[in-house]
């Protein structure tokens, strides 16, 4: 199965087995993998084309990206090399932003590994890293060659991840598809559930008509994709990217906007309603500890969707529907976030 993203000029997601996943993957240009997948895969890697970085959000920095341009440079990636990303959200984001410039662009296939990955950040094109200012800040639109994506890796991965990978997936039935959220709600999704690799080709197709509609970020239609983000996002700097994994932050970050949605008027959904879904796959509503609002807020104040005063968060109206809404009080987001964390 495949699903075709761009049109003709752009890529396709191919569904394969593990095994022809790998085919060709050392054969030609450079492999970026994390130490996790390697300890798992040592023996799928050639030694001789090979950067592993440490697993974990914090080698989505620029020093990190700076050593491992380094490294495809001294392994001699020419400008007609092709860069392998094998392995969850932050080696996608890291090794296609090495991609995007390294000789002004090269070619680059993406090998998601994690949930979070297959339905999320290896489609789309965007790529990149984080700064000490907030998540993601420094990046570029740079669309794969190909995903070549195989649900079979997820049975390697820690229970963790997966549920972490389940708030993309939860926030897809939310932004677009009621099916979807009524599918959900029925029955947990786990690594069992047979219609697994279903969801996911799912996802991948709301993922691929929203990116068609709005590639570049212009008209505001893609900016739904990131319903949860704004506070997901700051949370995570908050954090230093250290304990709170993507999808936790934004799984908290979702119930939060629809607070916030729901005191603005813009939404009728009880925050409730949506806090209990993201409970039956475990992902946590609220921080644990003590946040500092004020800091919060002013993080969330730097985030690259803001257009004039106030906030521009994407928040869902109806369940299946969501939209960007520009002007956003600070201190009524502030309020929200008071009354629903304390």
């Amino acid at each position: 199965m495949d699903i075709k993203v761009g049109g003709a000029s752009g890529y396709d997601v191919r569904f394969l087995s593990s095994d022809a996943t790998w085919d060709g993957i050392n054969r030609s240009g450079v492999v970026i993998t994390d130490s996790n997948l390697h300890s798992i895969y040592k023996d799928c890697f050639s030694t001789e084309s090979l950067v592993v970085i440490e697993a974990g959000e914090s080698s989505k920095s620029s020093e990190v990206y700076l050593s491992v341009v380094d490294q495809v440079l001294s392994l001699g990636l020419k400008r007609n090399g092709v860069v392998w990303a094998v392995g969850g959200g932050v080696v996608g984001d890291l090794a296609g932003f090495v991609a995007a410039t390294v000789h002004r662009g090269v070619e680059f296939v993406q090998v998601p590994t994690s949930l979070l990955a297959m339905v999320d950040s290896s489609v789309g094109g965007k790529v990149g890293i984080d700064l000490r200012h907030g998540k993601n800040l420094l990046g570029a639109f740079h669309n794969p060659k190909e995903v070549r994506l195989s649900t079979d890796f997820l049975n390697t991965l820690p229970p963790e991840h997966f549920t972490n990978g389940m708030a993309e997936v939860i926030k897809y039935s939310w932004i677009w598809d009621v099916a979807l959220l009524d599918r959900l709600k029925a029955e947990r999704l786990t690594l069992e559930s047979s219609d697994l690799r279903e969801v996911v080709a799912r996802c991948v197709s709301i993922k691929r008509d929203v990116v068609e509609a709005d590639f570049g970020e212009k008209s505001g239609i893609r900016a739904i994709l990131n319903f949860g983000h704004t506070v997901g996002h700051a949370l995570e700097t908050l954090d230093g990217y250290t304990e709170l994994l993507h999808g936790e932050a934004i799984a908290m970050g979702m119930v939060a906007e629809a607070a916030i949605a729901y005191r603005a008027g813009i939404s009728q959904i009880d925050p409730l309603e949506v806090a209990e879904v993201f409970d039956l796959y475990g992902l946590p509503v609220r921080p644990k500890g003590q946040v500092d609002l004020n800091l919060l807020v002013d993080l969330m104040m730097g985030d690259k969707k803001n257009i004039g005063d106030g906030l521009s968060l994407s928040l869902v109206t109806v369940p299946g529907e969501c939209k960007l809404c520009h002007g956003v009080e600070p201190d009524m987001v502030q309020s929200v976030l008071a009354d629903l964390w304390t």
